[in-house]
C-alpha cells in the first residue's frame, strides 16, 4: 500500500486559528458584559444564575480532554472493545453524584468544595489537606493536558510543540482570567461542539473508507478485538467487568459529586433541581463522546487491518497515541478537515485547562488567602487577586508542559500515575464525612494521608513491576509508505489517560523478585477503590481511638441520608429507622435556612414616622419585588409605590439610594438563627 502525503493546508490553519480566536472572543465578551467580572460572586460563581444546559455541557467537557481523544482510540486499537464497558460505571457514578453529593453540597452555597470539610469536621487542617492535594493534582493535570495535543499538532504539521504549548496555554489563561466562570462555561459549550464534530468526522469518513460499519465490525471480530465482558475475579487482571464498572463508578462519582470543577459549576445554578439535572444530563454527552472515541479506535484498526498494515508495529508511529493523527492525515485529506481534528484536539485541551485554572483560583483564594486578605480588600481588589491567581497557575501549567516535553516517556507516565493516585483519597475524605458521623478531624486527616500514601506506593510499585496487558494479534504485512509521510521522526510522547484513573504502559518486567510483586500488579482500575477504602478504615480507627463523635454531634445537613436518597419510595417509618432514628431536612429547606432571608424595608420620612414592607425571598435568593445577591449583599428594591419606582442599585457597595433624597432606608436581613442590620447611605441626587 502506497500512501500519498497530505499536507496541513491553508484551510486547516484557518479552521484551527478560528477556534482559538472564537474562544478568546468569548472571554473578551464576558469581560465587558453585565457586571464586567468586578465581583467574586460573578467571576467565580457566575452570580449563581446560569442556564442549565451550558453548565451541563461545561461539566462534561471539563473531564474530557485531548487525552481522551488520543488515548481511548489507542486503547481500542491495541486492547479491543472491553474498555467500553466502563461507560456503565460512568452512568452509575453520575447517578450517585446527582442523588447523594449534589443535595449535600449545593444547599451550603460554598465556593470551594473543601469548605465542606472544615464545616463538617470543624478543622481548618482537614480543609487545607484537601486543598493541597487538589492543587497538586490540578496543576499537574493542567500542564499535561496542555502538553498532550502539542505533540499531535507537531506530528501532522511540523509546527514546533514548544510554540503550540505557549499559544494554547496563553489562550486558555487569557479567556479564563478576563471572562471568569461565564467565559469558561460558554467557551466549553463552543469547544464541545468542535470536539463532537472532529470525532464524528473521523468515525464517518473512516467507516466509509473501510466499507461500512458491518465491515468494521467483521474485521475487528476476525482479529479478536470484540471482547466486552470478562468476569474474572483476579484483581491483577488489567481490565475486567468488575474493575471497569466499580472502579469507574467510584472515580466518576468523586469527579462529578465532589470535584471542585463540577461543584463550582452546578453551584452556579439557581436551584437544586437544576443542579441535579446538570449532572444527569451528562449521561447523554458521555454516550456521544465515549462512543465516538471508542468507534474511532475500532475503525482505525479495521482500516489498517484491511490493508494488512500495522503502523505501530511498522514503526510509522512512535507510540499508539499517534495513530489517530496519522490516520487523519491519511484518510481525512479534505481541505479544512485535518484542521477540524486539530481544533477538536485543542478544544478538549482548552476546556480542561480553563476549568482547572478557574477551580485552582477559586480554592486558592477561598481556602488559603481569604482568611488573611478578605477584610483588608475591596470586592474589586479581591476579584483582581483571583484573576492574578488564574494567570499564575496558567504560567505554572505552561512551565510543567515544557518540563514534560523534556522528560523521557516512561518517566512522564510515572508522573501521571502519581497524579491518578490522588483522586481516591480525596473522594474518601468526603465519603467519610458524609456517611460516618462518628469520624472526627483526626480521623479524616490520618485517613487522607494514609490513603494518599497507599495509592502512591501502589502506583509506583505497579509502574516498576509492569502492568500485564492482553496480547492481541496484529497484521504483519509490509506498509509501503512514502518515507516523507512517516511520523517516525516525531520523538514526543502523548499520555494515555482516562479521566481520574491512569493507564501506565510500561514494559512488563519478567521474573520480578519483589515480595510485593502480586500487590503491585493490582489493576490500576482499583486504585480509586483502594484509596477510598483506606481512608474509611484508617479514618474510623483513628476517630474511635481519639474519641469518636456521638451520632448526634454532627449537624444533619453535613451528612447524607443514604437510604432516603436511594430508596425514597420506602415507607417513611422504615426510612426513619434505617436513618438511625434521625429526621433529615429536605435539601431545599437547608438552603433556605442557610442563606435565604426575609427582607424588611423600613422607610422614615422627614418627621421620623416609618412604615415597614416585607418581602419574602424564595429559594433562589430573590423574587419579583426584591433581589438579593447573597455573595455581596447587593439589594435592589423595586416596589410598586411611587416613592420606590426610581430606586437605584449601586453594585459596587450594595447600598440603596433614593432618587428624591427624602427617605432613610434600612435593610434588615433576618433568618431563623440571627438578625443582621445594614444601614444604607443617605444620598441626595
Amino acid at each position: 500500500m502506497v500512501k500519498v502525503k497530505n499536507e496541513f493546508g491553508v484551510w486547516d490553519y484557518v479552521v484551527f486559528v478560528a477556534m482559538l480566536l472564537i474562544s478568546s472572543g468569548i472571554g473578551i465578551f464576558f469581560a465587558f458584559k453585565g457586571g464586567k467580572q468586578k465581583t467574586q460572586g460573578e467571576y467565580l460563581m457566575a452570580n449563581r444564575n446560569m442556564p442549565i444546559l451550558p453548565v451541563a455541557i461545561s461539566i462534561l467537557v471539563s473531564f474530557m480532554s485531548a487525552i481522551l481523544i488520543l488515548g481511548t482510540p489507542a486503547e481500542m486499537y491495541t486492547q479491543g472493545t472491553e474498555f467500553y464497558i466502563s461507560m456503565i460505571g460512568m452512568f452509575f457514578g453520575v447517578v450517585l453524584a446527582a442523588l447523594l453529593f449534589v443535595p449535600l453540597l449545593f444547599p451550603l452555597k460554598i465556593t470551594s468544595v473543601f469548605e465542606y470539610l472544615e464545616l463538617r469536621f470543624k478543622s481548618r487542617n482537614a480543609r487545607l489537606l484537601g486543598t493541597f492535594l487538589m492543587v497538586i493534582s490540578q496543576v499537574l493535570y493542567a500542564g499535561l493536558a496542555t502538553f498532550a495535543p502539542s505533540t499531535a499538532f507537531e506530528a501532522v504539521t511540523g509546527f514546533p510543540s514548544w510554540a503550540t504549548i505557549l499559544i494554547s496555554g496563553a489562550v486558555a489563561t487569557f479567556y479564563t482570567s478576563i471572562g471568569g466562570m461565564k467565559a469558561v462555561i460558554w467557551t466549553d459549550v463552543f469547544q464541545a461542539f468542535v470536539m463532537v464534530a472532529g470525532m464524528l468526522a473521523i468515525v464517518i469518513q473512516g467507516i466509509i473508507s473501510v466499507g461500512g460499519i458491518s465491515r468494521v465490525w467483521e474485521i475487528n471480530e476476525k482479529w479478536g478485538r470484540i471482547n466486552f465482558f470478562n468476569f474474572d475475579f483476579n484483581p491483577t487482571t488489567r481490565h475486567t467487568t468488575w474493575n471497569l464498572v466499580i472502579g469507574t463508578c467510584l472515580a466518576w462519582m468523586g469527579s462529578y459529586g465532589t470535584g471542585q470543577a463540577s461543584v463550582q459549576r452546578y453551584s452556579s445554578l439557581p436551584t437544586l433541581n437544576n443542579a441535579r439535572k446538570s449532572i444527569l444530563l451528562n449521561m447523554i454527552g458521555l454516550v456521544i463522546l465515549i462512543t465516538s472515541a471508542c468507534l474511532s479506535g475500532i475503525v482505525l484498526f479495521a482500516y489498517y487491518a484491511d490493508r494488512d498494515c500495522d503502523p505501530l508495529g511498522s514503526k510509522l508511529v512512535k507510540n499508539s497515541n499517534q495513530l489517530i493523527p496519522y490516520f487523519v492525515m491519511e484518510v481525512l485529506g479534505f481541505p479544512g478537515v485535518p484542521g477540524l481534528f486539530i481544533a477538536c484536539l485543542f478544544s478538549g485541551s482548552l476546556s480542561t485547562v480553563s476549568s482547572a485554572l478557574n477551580a485552582l483560583a477559586a480554592i486558592t483564594w477561598e481556602d488559603v488567602l481569604k482568611p488573611y486578605l478578605d477584610k483588608g480588600l475591596s470586592e474589586y481588589k479581591k476579584t483582581v487577586c483571583t484573576k492574578l491567581l488564574v494567570v499564575l497557575y496558567g504560567c505554572l501549567a505552561i512551565a510543567i508542559s515544557f518540563v514534560a516535553q523534556q522528560l523521557e516517556g516512561t518517566i512522564l507516565q510515572a508522573a501521571v500515575s502519581l497524579l491518578g493516585a490522588i483522586g481516591g483519597p480525596l473522594t474518601g475524605m468526603f465519603v467519610l464525612g458524609a456517611f460516618f458521623p462518628w469520624a472526627n478531624s483526626y480521623g479524616v486527616i490520618a485517613g487522607g494521608l494514609c490513603g494518599l500514601g497507599m495509592n502512591l506506593w501502589l502506583a509506583i510499585g505497579s509502574y516498576v513491576e509492569g502492568i500485564p496487558r492482553l496480547k492481541f494479534p496484529y497484521p504483519n504485512g509490509t506498509c509501503l509508505y512514502d518515507v516523507n509521510a512517516s511520523m517516525e521522526t516525531v520523538t514526543t510522547t502523548v499520555i494515555t489517560m482516562t479521566t481520574n484513573v491512569i493507564n501506565t504502559t510500561a514494559v512488563i518486567t519478567e521474573g520480578g523478585s519483589s515480595m510485593f510483586e502480586d500487590f503491585y500488579k493490582i489493576s490500576y482500575m482499583w486504585f480509586t477503590s483502594i484509596g477510598i477504602l483506606t481512608v474509611l478504615i484508617v479514618g474510623l480507627i483513628v476517630s474511635f481511638i481519639t474519641g469518636a463523635n456521638s451520632l448526634n454531634d454532627v449537624p444533619l445537613k453535613y451528612q447524607i441520608p443514604l437510604f432516603s436518597r436511594l430508596f425514597c419510595c420506602l415507607p417513611d417509618s422504615l426510612l426513619y429507622k434505617l436513618n438511625c432514628c434521625r429526621t433529615f431536612q429536605h435539601p431545599e429547606d437547608i438552603r433556605s435556612d442557610e442563606k435565604n432571608a426575609e427582607i424588611i424595608v423600613t422607610t422614615l420620612d422627614a418627621e421620623g414616622s416609618h412604615t415597614d414592607e416585607k418581602s419574602g425571598v424564595d429559594n433562589r435568593g430573590y423574587n419579583e419585588d426584591s433581589q438579593c445577591n447573597e455573595d455581596n449583599l447587593d439589594l435592589k428594591v423595586n416596589m410598586t409605590s411611587p416613592s420606590y419606582e426610581d430606586s437605584l442599585q449601586d453594585k459596587s457597595n450594595g447600598l440603596i439610594h433614593s432618587t428624591n433624597g427624602t427617605m432613610l432606608m434600612k435593610i434588615i436581613l433576618q433568618d431563623s438563627k440571627n438578625r443582621q442590620e445594614k444601614d444604607t447611605i443617605i444620598e441626595r441626587f
